[in-house]
């Protein structure tokens, strides 16, 4: 069983967001999280850079955890790379 937890750095929270039977659902499930917020956030014009630093200063950061685990989150999901990615395709680019 998969738990993912998200730490919303806005409202200084933590919140359960679901169980689930494997770790493709939890990952679709924390992709969901960071898209919620990166597509709620974003204004026309921002810039890739602009949304990625307000992601990391205030988005809701998914964590998985395996039940059993010692882990602090699971292998094979960076929700810090994910939100970069989606921030580059919601906007375009970096900018220097």
């Amino acid at each position: 069983m998969f738990q993912v937890e998200i730490i919303r750095k806005a409202l200084e929270e933590v919140a359960h967001a679901g169980e689930f039977e494997s770790k493709d659902e939890a990952v679709a499930c924390a992709k969901r999280t960071v898209d919620a917020f990166l597509l709620r956030e974003y204004l026309d014009g921002m810039g890739s850079t602009q949304l990625f630093d307000h992601y990391k200063d205030k988005g809701d950061h998914p964590c998985i955890f395996k039940d059993g685990d010692a882990t602090v989150n699971v292998p094979g999901f960076n929700h810090l790379q994910y939100a970069l990615n989606r921030s580059l395709e919601l906007c375009g680019k970096i900018e220097s």
